[in-house]
């Protein structure tokens, strides 16, 4: 089954009033897809590298190239917003992965003795 997680981020004005003067230059607006099909998301390592997938898209799609302390704010809050709406998506397809993953039997077996009504 093939999953992409979309991150997207409002405009940084909206997520803080001192962006309230911003340009339009200095609004994000975007909608990134993250593959993660070759990822375990049902290990740590696997969640670890989603992570690092993530959060380097989300400094690229945020850097807006400033250095002055408002560019670096709205650098800031882009980086947020974008990384806290991603997070119900990261959690879906981590709960998808663990659902998929396959279930392995017991190595002991069964007997009517320990089932009761059986």
């Amino acid at each position: 089954m093939k999953t992409v997680l979309i991150i997207a981020a409002a405009t940084a004005a909206i997520t803080t009033p001192a962006v309230a003067s911003a340009t339009a230059v200095n609004a994000t607006e975007f909608n990134e897809t993250i593959e993660h099909d070759d990822l375990d998301l049902s290990t740590q390592r696997g969640i670890a590298r989603l992570d690092d997938r993530i959060r380097t898209e989300i400094r690229r799609a945020c850097a807006n190239g400033g250095r002055d302390s408002q560019s670096i704010r709205l650098e800031r809050a882009c980086r947020e917003s974008a990384y806290a709406s991603a997070q119900g998506a990261v959690r879906f397809a981590i709960n998808q992965a663990h659902a998929e993953r396959p279930r392995f039997a017991s190595a002991t077996t069964a007997t009517n003795a320990d089932t009761p009504g059986a």
